[in-house]
């Protein structure tokens, strides 16, 4: 175990996940949800698909195909519909202040199915977060939009895809867990895409370029989570996903010309406040 390198993992794959949700923002303006989940998970699975051919990595590894992996690539998918449904309707800025919940969900996913221990402090820390959520999503205020709960569903998503990362044998290629990750996108695309009764829509030159950005900023993201989430510690490196929530202000105020009121900036604050404390107590 390396906490140092997980953790420097873990925030260089948040950097590049916020550049990926710009041009997912910037493309859903235009596209639906299903056919842009194909699109991603083909360009994406592709990416690692060849990265395995130039490296030698074996699609049939030994466990590839278990119940783990395969655990894995369902909550992956659930994740990725959910915030691409949360990320076409509401702001950029609350989606990625939604996900600061993340870590201290897996917490709880952590104590109670990996038996790691979680002391007292932990668990007002985790109070604290699920307080700051429902400030930053606001039910039963008129700003109040209930899309904001698809980020919430995929905030559980992502957590159990983490919690089963982490019981996967460290033998298995980090390569091909991430290929499998993407390659799932595509039947969870068609999916909904049918349920949906989504119409298929023209591909221009502009959302070629815009695809092709998401999906090279996707794979640098995607890649670097699951090298720190088996590097390091799960209940040590998790906090540092907080770092997502500034760059996604950045970008938000830029690009997207959003802004964060109060309400959302005090829940933002105590998702990062219980965050940190839990990561205190780690030390104590």
């Amino acid at each position: 175990m390396s906490n140092k390198k997980g953790i420097s993992f873990v925030v260089l794959s948040m950097a590049a996940f916020t550049f990926e949700d710009m041009f997912l923002k910037l493309l859903l303006t235009d596209l639906p949800v299903g056919q842009l989940l194909c699109m991603f998970g083909l360009g994406t699975a592709s990416v690692f698909s060849a990265v395995m051919w130039i490296t030698g990595a074996r699609f049939d590894e030994a466990g590839a195909w278990g119940k783990l992996p395969l655990l894995r690539a369902f909550c992956e998918a659930g994740a990725a519909l959910t915030f691409y449904l949360a990320l076409s309707t509401i702001d950029l800025t609350l989606v990625a202040a939604v996900y600061q919940a993340v870590p201290l969900v897996i917490l709880i996913g952590a104590a109670l199915i990996l038996r790691e221990q979680v002391g007292w402090r932990r668990w007002l820390a985790v109070f604290l977060a699920l307080l700051g959520v429902i400030l930053i999503i606001g039910p039963g205020s008129l700003d109040f939009d209930p899309n904001a709960f698809w980020a919430v569903l995929s905030v559980l998503f992502v957590a159990g895809r983490d919690l089963a990362t982490r019981r996967i044998e460290g033998s298995l290629s980090s390569t091909l867990i991430s290929f499998q990750g993407f390659a799932v996108l595509i039947p969870a695309g068609l999916v909904w895409h049918f349920a949906a009764g989504e119409v298929m829509l023209p591909i221009s030159l502009t959302h070629l370029a815009l695809t092709l950005g998401g999906v090279l900023f996707g794979a640098i993201g995607y890649y670097f989570i699951v090298r720190g989430m088996r590097k390091g510690e799960l209940s040590v490196v998790a906090p540092f996903r907080y770092s997502r929530i500034l760059f996604a202000i950045l970008i938000g105020a830029i690009v997207f010309g959003e802004s964060v009121d109060m309400l959302a900036l005090v829940g933002i604050g105590l998702i990062v406040f219980a965050g940190l404390y839990s990561l205190m107590s780690i030390a104590e």
